[in-house]
């Protein structure tokens, strides 16, 4: 993982109190959401995870609203992370 990648990751884990011990075998390109795992491993969140992840994400980058659409792309940590790098002004070396 990137460090940008890591970061959100473990942001996610704090902010929607998640158990790092049942994200074994999580990792940037897993699947966030349940429904999406097609066998693999997944963190498995569901649509109130999801709005908690958007706010995070907008306040911690400092982003302005995403946007539904923008919002259905947003399915891997490394999806994530690379709507960060293009939407972000503040990023540090991340």
């Amino acid at each position: 993982m990137t460090k940008l990648e890591q970061k959100v990751f473990e942001k996610m884990i704090e902010t929607l109190d998640l158990n790092a011990a049942e994200l074994k075998g999580v990792d940037e390109n897993s699947p966030i959401f349940e429904g999406d795992t097609e066998g693999k491993p997944s963190m498995n969140l569901d649509s109130i995870d999801s709005l908690e992840l958007v706010v995070m994400i907008e306040k911690e980058w400092g982003l302005g609203e995403i946007s539904g659409e923008d919002m259905k792309k947003l399915r891997t940590v490394k999806a994530i992370a690379d709507y960060i790098k293009e939407h972000s002004e503040n990023l540090e070396d991340e």
